[in-house]
């Protein structure tokens, strides 16, 4: 199977078009070598075809990752691992996860866009049949491993061969596409795996993502269309050395500095490592010709701007996202099946919405949606802070609702907005510079809302217990209640002042943790209302400037001495034929 997709990759085609055949075998239409065309004339059937092809993968990728988590109890009993060892299962994966998506850019030019998406979702097929066949500890983490790497490319790949293969009028919807596959994964993915879990155990749960990979692989075998891929480059190892120490040491701290302790020595190694390896990285990708990261697209101001909105609402949702689930369960009182059902309208809302305001952006300009969600999820999120113990369930999911449809306001339009920044040639690679801040910002938004909600906790508690005197008219009146009614209900007279004390410690912890709630909301409204400064209108004027290379240079003097009438010496071509895939 490698060998063949491999053999594919070396096709020559010209390069930044892609093509479908209309050529049909057994009555279906196959995606083969034709003639390049632009985006204007490939066919409706053929876009919504490779959609379609796109969708699954995206929706299998969705129900992965979300199924896992609730697998971790089950997989500490099979395979005897404690707590300090489960978190491998996440931590891994997401690192291994986000090394590859920093290299999308290069892979796509080595092997292209087809057959890259063959290889990663060939590799998430793989990975969730070894997840399920998996004989010990280190073989479950490498399946793992295998499945995310090959999952975790998937957006990327997907966001941008839907802004290849659709005409700019049309773009915006067709990035809102891309992100339907994290409304119905995470909508339906926990339910059905839940119930898989309860009925059989957790090998079970991975059944469900083995068919949808395995068809999603041999649809995009026959259908997917080749691609314009950009210019193949060398290798650059030494960027590619110290993008993955820079990356895996960060990852690492902040998915460990909760357990661990953020003032560890442990800790602030991987921290150190970790900048002295991003400075390195930073000063050779900079310098090299052909880096493995093209940092120089932080030269366009609005695409700087546009990866600062998505970085800070990134920290936002993935923070937020987590820690409602344990709002639910521990402030509210709901068990885990009500918290996973609670998830299921906000998530099909949010497929809805993406879809409707993905077409808005194609109509109205995009920082004007970006704007009105960022006020809609600053607003959102004051009201937050009113919840408490008595919060019924119904009104947690009306700001559930209401909060997804303001995240596929922001979203969606910013995504259009980052790519339309830059030329075509770079989309590639724009995908690959926002998926590797997406996913650090996934990893840093969870660890930045524990931390804060600890601390906040825990300065409420202390604030509290100094400042609640025993003697107060209030407080006597509620202890003389409390034991009355502990009186009442049967205790003997020896431990009702033991179990007064005992509900008044529980009454101060409830006050302390809404406060602290209440001040983790402010902080995301906050948080909201900062992101609006990036996303204006007067950021976005100046254009992209190529950096000067020695390349560019030579073709800016040939095209001068043609002008002028005077003849230039002509290079050797070492490529004649440009590659597609």
């Amino acid at each position: 199977m490698l060998t063949a997709l491999l053999a594919e990759s070396q096709r020559d085609l010209p390069s930044d078009d892609f093509s479908l055949t209309r050529s049909e075998k057994l009555g279906i239409t196959l995606a083969m070598e034709t003639p390049p065309r632009t985006s204007s004339q490939i066919g409706v059937r053929e876009r919504w075809l490779t959609t379609a092809l796109l969708g699954l993968g995206l929706i299998t990728f969705a129900i992965d990752a979300s199924n896992t988590q609730l697998c971790l109890p089950q997989i500490m009993t099979n395979m005897r691992v404690d707590l300090y060892q489960i978190h491998w299962i996440l931590t891994a994966p997401g690192i291994a996860r986000t090394v590859v998506i920093a290299s999308t850019g290069w892979l796509t030019g080595l092997w292209g866009p087809r057959t890259l998406y063959l290889i990663c979702i060939g590799s998430m097929t793989l990975g969730s049949l070894g997840t399920m066949l998996a004989w010990d500890w280190p073989s479950l983490i490498f399946f793992r491993i295998l499945a995310g790497v090959g999952g975790g490319m998937i957006p990327q790949l997907a966001q941008a061969i839907f802004y290849q293969i659709f005409p700019p009028g049309k773009r915006g919807m067709a990035l809102g596409f891309a992100l339907m596959g994290w409304s119905i994964g995470p909508a339906f993915g926990p339910l059905m795996g839940g119930n898989l879990l309860e009925s059989a155990s957790w090998r079970a749960v991975y059944t469900m993502t083995l068919p949808l990979s395995g068809l999603g692989f041999i649809l995009a075998w026959w259908w997917l269309p080749y691609l314009g891929r950009p210019q193949r480059q060398r290798l650059d190892y030494y960027g590619a050395l110290t993008m993955m120490v820079a990356v895996s040491t960060l990852l690492l701290a902040l998915s460990q500095g909760n357990r661990e302790g953020w003032d560890s020595q442990y800790i602030l190694t991987l921290l150190v490592m970790a900048g002295v390896a991003a400075i390195a990285f930073v000063v050779l990708e900079l310098r090299h010709p052909a880096p493995l990261v093209d940092l120089r697209l932080f030269g366009s101001a609005p695409f700087v701007m546009a990866m600062v909105v998505m970085f800070l609402t990134t920290l936002a949702f993935r923070g937020t996202g987590p820690m409602f689930a344990v709002l639910i369960q521990r402030l509210l009182g709901f068990g885990p099946l009500v918290a996973a059902w609670s998830q299921m309208p906000p998530n099909l809302v949010y497929g809805a919405a993406v879809l409707l305001v993905g077409r808005l952006s194609d109509r109205l300009p995009t920082y004007v949606l970006v704007i009105f969600g960022l006020l809609m999820y600053a607003v959102v999120f004051v009201g937050y802070t009113g919840i408490n113990e008595v919060t019924t369930l119904g009104m947690i999911m009306t700001f559930l609702i209401i909060r997804f449809i303001a995240e596929a306001f922001i979203v969606s339009p910013n995504n259009l907005a980052t790519l339309e920044a830059l030329p075509e040639s770079k989309v590639y690679m724009a995908t690959a510079l926002s998926g590797l801040l997406r996913s650090i910002a996934n990893t840093m938004g969870p660890a930045v809302a524990t931390v804060l909600w600890d601390r906040r906790y825990t300065y409420h508690l202390q604030h509290f217990a100094e400042n609640t005197p025993l003697d107060t008219l209030g407080l006597t009146t509620a202890l003389s209640r409390w034991q009355q009614t502990l009186h009442w209900s049967g205790e003997m007279a020896a431990q009702i002042p033991t179990q007064t004390m005992a509900l008044l410690q529980e009454r101060l912890l409830a006050e302390a943790s809404t406060a602290a709630w209440q001040d983790y909301f402010l902080f995301n409204a906050l948080l909201a209302m900062l992101s609006i400064f990036p996303a204006l209108p007067c950021w976005r004027r100046t254009k992209y400037q190529a950096p000067t290379t020695p390349q560019t240079a030579t073709t800016q003097v040939t095209h001068a001495a043609i002008s002028t009438g005077i003849s230039t010496p002509q290079a050797p071509r070492h490529d004649t034929h440009a590659r597609t895939s």
